[in-house]
């Protein structure tokens, strides 16, 4: 093979590779982008956790259900 045939070949390896690797880099950042969204809906979703008969624990459920009820309105 000529010298110039040999550079074309690695240049061109090199872009193809380039290429791909940043097309799986975005790929990879919406999949993870999409799994936070579905995470952090699921735990929206949650049903609400049973009142517990410790005294001290159902007040700070109380205040924790407050403060997200809060949070939904603003």
């Amino acid at each position: 093979m000529e010298t110039s045939s040999i550079i074309l070949l690695a240049v061109s390896a090199s872009i193809s590779f380039a290429l791909g690797r940043t097309i799986m880099h975005f790929r990879h950042k919406k999949k993870n982008a999409e799994a936070q969204k579905r995470a952090a809906m699921a735990l929206r979703n949650a049903p609400p956790e049973a009142v517990s008969k410790n005294k001290s624990k159902r007040k700070r459920q109380m205040l924790q259900t407050d403060r997200s009820g809060k949070d939904r309105i603003l």
